[in-house]
């Protein structure tokens, strides 16, 4: 009879007891373990330690967390915030299986996962049997449905992701029924249904890891942490899945290179790169290696990507398919931080969680995801301090982007963010050349963010393709050109073709040529003149057939036009525009406006503009734009110089 099952019916002390003298010999025969291996030379890649737990933290890692609860401030505050949301999931009511009118159970598995990892965490740092109890109920529960709908591949890996998670936490407290049961499940729904897309995609209809997007971290990773948690009853199965989720997610992580763009965005960073960091830390912890994974081009860069893609005034820059602008509790960042040693991405991640667990704060308990409290067993310890944000930086990837910054570290500081890329790739706008920008704690020019997934053929991306006649995917809707009245070409690519970041006026300049066929040459460039202004100039040449121009700007901020000047107001606070051109300027405005009545609500937006060569008569097009705090100083021969000699 095993000693778990011991367990399930002795008294509460002499459980304990029975469990810390179990720990220490496993610890023990794991040290043991360790040397033999190294003595004799044992270098069998898909060897895993022996014990559990081993999915992202180990007994020694969580051992080294309790001194680092203890004598970290900020890990005890959320230690004490684990305990308060743990106690809330106590007695949960059960969920039934159904799926939505996308046929997906996603919202489902990721409750379950943001239970049973809670819990389980909870278990794991209070020793507590009731939290492991609960856990483990959770999990027999999805364990009693028909399956984890494999249709939507996301479903299956998010639920697996949990199970593994909560088999491994809670493995020494689980009798044998339930632990063969949940065993089992993983197999059955999880682990076979993944082989088999990797073994036999031909009759499969999503592919997820040959669609190089978030679904391959994210199926990947589920499938990873489930092998390794029943690994040692399923030796060549996990070995199959373990190589099988690594060989495929290269093609995806080259994505990365050279600069760490996620080009999906800030919002679809964080769901794939939550899998991505629990997929190699899993590795990491259960065979001590992942394969070369994190040593992948680009991987060390890409927290600090995100990292500038969030506003002094906190918002994210919200290209994509970005649903919000508001930054989520992302524990990823520091498993980046303490990878990679970026003290700017923990002093960031730190500032949010000294806001997200103090009560008296307006950010308390805000946004807190199904992976909140893996910060716990990630938590970055050896950095204190400020973020520090340089005044321009530029990322490249199959999105290039563009930050330029006044006043560092300052809530108030002039801040845009601006993007090139390319309509086809996965969860794109027709957005290149966009833009946002914050000043006074407000932000000023505005993303209106993803639109209604649910509307027709939504996700017909290709040239000509339905995507392309909802209004917040095209660039009518965003802050850039319209020209000939026409939308960009979703194949056109735009990229940064100069920066100069260490100037007195740092500036990056985007080639859009291929982007608006109707021209030859069209280029943006956005120039930070001084700490309260900042330069948008455009410059289009046609050959033989000119077209309309429209300059647009969308926002939610109150307008006032005065010509070819606007005034700009946001709870008390003012922001100025000014544009110059050869041709006679008048600002106008008119509301955001979607085309179907099933498309996102736009009450409140408005999309500022101008236009120009409406005579069609003008070969060569150039617009100034200052924009900022103030239009004090501005001098003709910088507002008006050519990007050339920028």
């Amino acid at each position: 009879m095993s000693s778990a099952y011991i367990l399930r019916f002795i008294g509460k002390s002499e459980r304990k007891l029975l469990m810390r003298i179990f720990c220490f010999f496993a610890l023990l025969i794991m040290s043991i373990g360790s040397y033999q291996n190294q003595a004799f030379g044992q270098e069998n890649p898909y060897d895993l330690k022996v014990g559990h737990p081993r999915i992202i933290m180990t007994k020694y890692d969580e051992l080294a967390l309790r001194f680092t609860m203890m004598e970290n401030s900020l890990a005890g505050k959320l230690k004490n915030e684990l305990k308060k949301d743990a106690d809330n999931l106590l007695g949960s009511k059960d969920i039934k299986y159904k799926l939505d009118r996308r046929n997906t159970m996603l919202d489902i598995s990721q409750e379950y996962l943001k239970r049973i990892l809670t819990l389980s965490m909870a278990y794991r740092i209070f020793e507590d049997d009731k939290y492991s109890d609960e856990a483990i109920e959770q999990m027999l529960h999805v364990c009693t449905f028909p399956d984890w709908n494999p249709q939507h591949f996301l479903d299956v890996a998010e639920m697996t992701t949990a199970l593994a998670i909560g088999y491994d936490w809670n493995f020494y407290h689980m009798n044998l029924r339930e632990r063969e049961t949940i065993r089992n499940k993983i197999v059955e729904y999880g682990l076979k249904p993944g082989l088999e897309v990797y073994q036999n995609p031909e009759d499969k209809p999503n592919v997820w890891y040959k669609m190089k997007n978030n679904w391959n971290q994210v199926c990947a990773g589920g499938l990873i942490m489930g092998a390794l948690a029943v690994g040692e009853d399923f030796p060549d199965l996990k070995n199959n899945m373990v190589y099988l989720a690594v060989k495929n997610l290269i093609p995806t992580l080259e994505l990365y290179e050279p600069d760490g763009v996620w080009y999906e965005g800030p919002a679809y960073w964080g769901y794939a790169n939550s899998y991505l960091a629990m997929a190699i830390s899993s590795l990491q912890s259960a065979m001590e290696h992942d394969f070369g994974l994190s040593e992948r081009p680009g991987i060390d860069k890409t927290a600090t990507f995100y990292v500038n893609s969030v506003s002094p005034t906190g918002e994210l820059f919200n290209f994509a398919d970005a649903s919000t602008s508001k930054q989520s509790m992302n524990s990823a960042l520091f498993w980046f931080s303490k990878k990679y040693k970026l003290s700017n991405v923990s002093a960031y991640y730190k500032e949010m969680l000294e806001k997200n667990i103090n009560p008296s704060d307006p950010e308390y308990a805000q946004g807190r995801g199904r992976l909140f409290y893996l910060a716990l067993p990630w938590f970055d310890e050896k950095v204190d301090g400020k973020v520090e944000t340089p005044r321009a930086q530029y990322f490249r990837g199959l999105v290039n982007l563009l930050f330029l910054q006044s006043q560092e570290g300052s809530h108030d500081a002039l801040y845009l963010a601006a993007k090139g890329g390319k309509g086809t790739l996965h969860h794109q706008q027709l957005d290149v050349g966009t833009f946002v920008i914050d000043a006074d704690g407000e932000r000023w020019g505005i993303d209106l963010g993803s639109e209604n997934y649910f509307l027709p053929d939504f996700f017909d991306k290709s040239v000509g393709g339905t995507r392309w006649t909802y209004y917040r995917n095209t660039n009518k809707s965003h802050s850039t050109l319209v020209i000939g009245d026409e939308i960009q070409n979703p194949d056109g690519e735009s990229k940064i073709i100069d920066f100069e970041g260490e100037i007195n006026q740092p500036f990056g300049i985007f080639d859009l040529s291929e982007i608006y066929p109707p021209a030859v040459k069209v280029e943006r460039g956005f120039k930070l003149l001084n700490d309260d202004q900042i330069l948008i100039r455009d410059e289009i040449l046609f050959d033989g057939i000119p077209s309309s121009i429209r300059w647009q700007m969308m926002t939610d901020a109150g307008v006032e036009l005065k010509g070819k000047e606007v005034v700009l107001t946001k709870n008390g606070k003012k922001f100025f525009i000014r544009a110059f051109s050869g041709e006679d300027i008048v600002f106008q405005v008119e509301p955001a406006k979607a085309y179907h009545k099933e498309a996102k609500d736009n009450a409140g937006k408005s999309l500022l503009f101008f236009e120009l060569n409406k005579g069609l008569d003008e070969e060569k097009i150039e617009i100034s734009v200052v924009m900022g705090k103030n239009m004090d100083g501005l001098s003709d021969v910088i507002v008006k110089s050519k990007l050339s000699s920028w």
